[in-house]
């Protein structure tokens, strides 16, 4: 009976927050380096995420994109412990596969981000970290008509892969911690990142 119930619950949550692929996922593993990928700044500047990180403790967060308000929300969340985690010596950035002629649209910029981000344009970190799925022509047309989100222009590409909204702490080079959530509507809270940060 419990199998039934659990089985209901993920088929009702597969339905509620987009396509069972999101849930098909191989994250990256705790221990593992930090993988080669290339990613750009907000001039469009080349950056390979391996060695802009190197030996420093990081926080990378990667969003779906300044369409997504949950997005939105973690990343004003997480930019008021920034003081907090410059602190401790931890940098905060955040990568996503929007374009990055928009990372600094008045969207991002309105919920009061200010710390590094980065457009993974081409989707090479979010599939070294083992992140991305591939979002549907339906589930794409539902983001676009029904709520006015539109991937694509964002983007600025036909690809359609989103990250799973995670966020890895990483030290010395490697993945010390993960928080990794298909139901995109549940995040890591601040209080708990710094909690695993400190210990």
């Amino acid at each position: 009976m419990k199998i039934l119930v659990l089985s209901f619950l993920l088929l009702i949550s597969m339905v509620t927050f987009g396509q069972k692929e999101m849930y098909d996922i191989c994250p990256i593993k705790n221990s593992e380096k930090v993988p080669k990928a290339l990613v750009y700044d907000t001039e469009g500047n080349e950056t390979n995420l391996k060695n802009y990180i190197g030996e420093k403790s990081v926080v990378v967060v990667f969003y779906r994109g300044g369409w997504c308000p949950y997005c939105m929300r973690h990343l004003a969340a997480l930019n008021e412990i920034k003081p907090i985690m410059d602190s401790l010596g931890v940098e905060l950035i955040a990568i996503t596969p929007d374009d990055f002629t928009n990372l600094d649209s008045s969207v991002v910029k309105g919920n009061g981000v200010d710390f590094k981000l980065f457009s993974d344009k081409n989707v090479n970190a979010i599939n070294a970290f083992g992140i991305g799925w591939e979002v549907n022509d339906t589930l794409y047309a539902k983001y676009k008509n029904s709520y006015g989100m539109d991937m694509e222009w964002w983007s600025k590409s036909k690809q359609h892969t989103l990250p799973v909204p995670s966020v890895f702490i990483i030290k010395e080079g490697r993945i010390e911690y993960q928080h990794v959530n298909p139901n995109y509507s549940k995040r890591l809270s601040p209080e708990m990142l710094l909690s695993f940060i400190q210990a």
